[in-house]
């Protein structure tokens, strides 16, 4: 009977040890599994609202080259404007230290997933309460934490952190896209108001000539008061477009000097009016399909990032729904400088084990939290959509300005011949004596006015040549062709 007793116990005892066991092993796996149910969303990232083709063609198309587009007007100074603005452009180098700081915190953010040792001297405050009369315990030595990164949680973290890179360097492209058809297109006003200058003076010399000869006619009886009150009106108009091109051209150069990071006009700048500029007119780059072009585009580029930005955040906010584990452990020396009384012996502190916290209640802000960032995960999407229709929209009217503005310059420069034509005409008629002066005079002010209409349709040319180039801006080719190495970071503004 003892014997069946004993074999009865020894089993209860086995059977309370694996019991214990298993409590502590499901005390551990419990959280864990639980941990591990967290996870980011997928979203479906094709360009589904994207058309097959372009509605609108341009009416000439290049070779496909990986020159930079701007090299196609052949003119030297701007050239040298653009690698200027290449390299001091402010806004640019923001978006480069934008770049930066974000590769940073990515590699801070890949740190702070791993276990973080530290060293500690201080009081030991349990021995100070056990003792009231001690007030010289301390502890010194090296400390451990870990989370252990199986949660949604370091999974999001990572995911945001590069998403804010590829946000960054499709805005460092972005801007330096921008940055440079907006330093060709204020390069192209300065240019033409230096020609509308030229053109203005002459109507103003001709006009103050008109006003003498009707000064003497209406001097000898021959005009009234009112023809020469009328000249006289016209010759104020004329310098009143004198002192406004001279303003505008002040802020043409200004907007440069912007541009540059510069604090004063450059000298070649100031010099151009000696110049005459007639573009040549060029060939935009062959467009790529739409799917292809929308996706390489900086600004659908950075609707993507916010995509995936916003999948981290889920996952963040998903993994605190769930337990979290980690590990915590320390080496430490405790001692006293000043026994005064006190029974606590000096020595070694150590120990090594994990820790749990799993969430029990909190009034829903943790169940809040991951639908708020649900929704916005949500929006995001929409707003990567809106963001391709946009990009379509863009292009297709670049191109369909481009077609406009070439047509216009056509005209302008057939028209410019004639121009030129019809005033050798005027001297022609005047040497002759079959016009009088005041007829020669005001034809060729008519000219000159025609003159400074197509002056402005070449700027706007060459603005509509800008903004096509900059609709088709590939981030691939931009990377190939400029870099965006920690090198090429590191040597801006220098």
């Amino acid at each position: 009977m003892a014997d069946w007793y004993n074999k009865i116990n020894i089993k209860i005892r086995r059977f309370k040890k694996l019991w214990r066991k298993a409590l502590t092993l499901c005390f551990f796996v419990y959280p864990l599994f639980l941990a591990s149910c967290g996870s980011l969303p997928q979203p479906d990232l094709a360009p589904t609202d994207v058309p097959v083709a372009w509605r609108n063609t341009p009416v000439a198309l290049a070779q496909a080259s990986d020159q930079a587009w701007w090299l196609a007007l052949k003119d030297p100074v701007l050239n040298e404007t653009v690698n200027l603005v290449l390299k001091n452009n402010l806004t640019v180098a923001q978006s480069y230290e934008r770049l930066n700081a974000e590769r940073a915190l990515e590699k801070a953010t890949t740190a702070a997933q791993k276990p973080r040792f530290g060293f500690y001297f201080g009081p030991n405050s349990s021995v100070a309460y056990a003792n009231y009369r001690q007030s010289t315990a301390y502890v010194i030595g090296f400390d451990l934490a870990w989370e252990a990164p199986f949660t949604a949680k370091q999974e999001g973290q990572r995911m945001v952190a590069k998403a804010n890179i590829e946000a960054a360097s499709a805005g460092m492209l972005g801007a330096r896209a921008s940055v440079v058809a907006e330093v060709v297109r204020v390069y192209a006003e300065l240019r033409a108001v230096d020609q509308k200058l030229a053109a203005v003076k002459k109507m103003v010399a001709y006009q103050e000539a008109i006003l003498r000869i009707y000064e003497r006619s209406e001097s000898s009886g021959a005009l009234s008061k009112q023809d020469l009150i009328q000249v006289r009106t016209k010759l104020f108009e004329l310098q009143s477009v004198l002192s406004d091109a001279l303003l505008f051209r002040e802020s043409v150069l200004q907007r440069l000097d912007i541009l540059c990071g510069l604090n004063a006009p450059l000298p070649l700048w100031l010099d151009l009016a000696e110049n005459s500029w007639q573009v040549e007119r060029t060939q935009v780059q062959p467009f790529k399909i739409p799917a292809d072009l929308v996706m390489e585009r900086p600004d659908v580029r950075i609707a993507i990032a916010e995509v995936k930005r916003a999948a981290g955040q889920v996952g963040i906010a998903d993994a605190d729904l769930y337990p979290r584990i980690g590990v915590e452990g320390a080496v430490y020396y405790s001692g006293t400088l000043i026994k005064n009384g006190s029974t606590a012996k000096d020595g070694l502190l150590t120990f090594l084990a994990p820790n749990i916290h799993i969430p029990i209640y909190d009034w829903g802000m943790a169940r809040e939290q991951k639908n708020a960032s649900e929704a916005e995960f949500r929006r995001a999407i929409v707003a990567y959509r809106e963001a391709i229709l946009q990009a379509v929209a863009d292009t297709e009217l670049a191109i369909a300005n481009f077609n406009a503005a070439d047509e216009r310059l056509m005209r302008a420069q057939a028209e410019g011949a004639n121009l030129v034509e019809a005033a050798e005409r005027n001297k022609v008629g005047l040497r002759a004596g079959h016009l009088s002066p005041v007829e020669v005079f005001s034809a060729n002010i008519k000219l000159l006015e025609r003159k400074i209409a197509n002056i402005d349709d070449q700027t706007f040319w060459v603005s509509a040549f800008a903004a096509a180039n900059k609709a088709q801006t590939n981030m691939s080719l931009d990377k190939k062709r400029f870099g965006d190495s920690e090198a090429t970071l590191a040597n801006v503004n220098k």
